[in-house]
């Protein structure tokens, strides 16, 4: 079983992978997902890590609300930024 700081980076991966496929997703003029589909992942991935890191953060451990959160948007903006058309 994993544990609360292994929760909390567990989120963190989450909230960088629901950021990547965002950004995927606005930058691609066709997808293999539609627009429902791909709410409904990167919400549902978003929610969970938000909350798993979350509960790390409210257990003194803040690195991987800071890594997801920042890391989102990164991956949102690499993945826009680098689309090929």
């Amino acid at each position: 079983m994993l544990g609360e700081a292994e929760l909390g980076w567990l989120g963190a991966l989450l909230l960088i992978l629901a950021g990547y496929g965002w950004g995927i997703r606005v930058s691609a003029h066709r997808s293999p997902l539609s627009l429902a589909w791909m709410l409904v992942l990167t919400l549902g991935a978003s929610v969970l890590g938000l909350a798993l890191t979350i509960e790390a953060f409210l257990d003194h451990q803040d690195g991987p609300l800071v890594t997801g959160a920042v890391g989102a948007l990164g991956a949102a903006a690499l993945a826009v930024f680098t689309a090929r058309e």
